[in-house]
């Protein structure tokens, strides 16, 4: 009988470590440095969204650095995009186990993100303005990330949504699809109940950011469990957003110059937060779509809302839309030139 017991339970536990699943949280170096000090400004609790994308003390410029966290998920400070999926491979290879949710936290523009594909792009002349930021002082990081933002630049990035352009040393969908064909193993490491949030800037705005997501979800899987989250407005993750990601976006020119003169003194996001949109993006009939959640206070790792009401599609590309000659880089103060 206890050959039984023992052999029964020892089932449960091989069943239970092969339905369990990982939870990656990714955030681009520069980003890790502004938590690193935001926290030595406001120290995070411990259960704060940002806490695990906070780079540890000792850290320098040196990546891949991969955390194991208290909770049992892994933290990737990452200078490349390729390398994030390789250690990401890496982690589910060696834990038997597949990506369940993974967090890319960046600095994005609509359907891209700022950061190099690989390490080729990474030491090239394209990449030479974020390569100085992601290497520079962690003050420094922070301090950009409170910088005031104009009309222009807003009006700027909302063209560029509607017209797509190619903006130096970002990962969009033609990097992804690179990418996941060069890690061979990448996409066998994720399950197919995958979550994926992308805790960028504006990463999902317009025609363009809507292209990249349903492209994105096409390369990734063909699984109808499989859902990718991103923003449409600019995006709120400082100390006092411990929700999760918050939501901020031009709407009056009086709202704009209120905000921009309390912010960069008292920098706080939660002084100038909004309610949000959200591109929930799907495996709907048979076809890669998305819908929009209206008036969201955080972009959090919680349940779905029902979507049973929902309005599946694709967005269509403007005619009209002027393309930018440059776009500013939410969350830096950093211009870059559109092609």
């Amino acid at each position: 009988m206890r050959y039984f017991i023992w052999g029964f339970l020892s089932w449960i536990v091989l069943a239970n470590q092969a339905q369990a699943k990982l939870v990656i949280h990714a955030a681009e170096i520069g980003v890790g440095k502004f938590h690193r000090y935001d926290n030595s400004v406001h120290p995070y609790e411990t259960n704060n969204a940002w806490t695990p994308y906070i780079l540890p003390a000792d850290a320098d410029n040196t990546t891949p650095l991969v955390i194991e966290n208290a909770d049992r998920s892994f933290t990737i400070f990452f200078s490349h995009l390729e390398e994030l999926l390789t250690k990401a491979s890496e982690i589910s290879r060696n834990r038997g186990e597949q990506i369940s949710v993974l967090n890319v936290n960046a600095h994005g523009l609509p359907g891209a993100m700022w950061f190099p594909m690989n390490e080729s792009f990474k030491n090239s002349f394209e990449c030479w303005q974020w390569s100085a930021a992601a290497t520079g002082a962690d003050k420094s990081n922070y301090d950009q990330y409170y910088s005031p933002i104009s009309k222009k630049d807003v009006l700027q990035i909302r063209e560029f949504s509607q017209s797509p352009g190619a903006v130096p040393c970002t990962s969009g969908l033609r990097q992804w699809k690179w990418a996941l064909e060069k890690v061979t193993d990448a996409k066998t490491s994720f399950a197919p109940d995958l979550k994926i949030n992308l805790l960028s800037c504006v990463v999902g705005l317009g025609p363009v950011g809507d292209e990249f997501v349903t492209g994105l979800g096409a390369l990734f899987s063909q699984s109808e469990q499989t859902q990718i989250r991103s923003s449409l407005n600019f995006g709120l993750g400082d100390w006092s957003m411990p929700e999760g990601m918050g939501f901020w976006d031009y709407l009056t020119d009086e709202q704009l110059t209120h905000d921009n003169s309390i912010y960069g003194v008292n920098r706080k996001d939660r002084e100038i937060m909004q309610k949000g949109q959200i591109r929930l993006t799907a495996l709907v009939k048979g076809a890669w779509q998305s819908t929009v959640v209206e008036n969201q206070d955080f972009m959090t790792l919680e349940r779905t809302p029902d979507l049973s009401q929902s309005k599946w599609g694709r967005e269509t590309f403007s005619h009209w839309a002027k393309k930018p000659s440059e776009i500013r880089i939410p969350g830096t103060a950093i211009h870059e030139s559109v092609k």
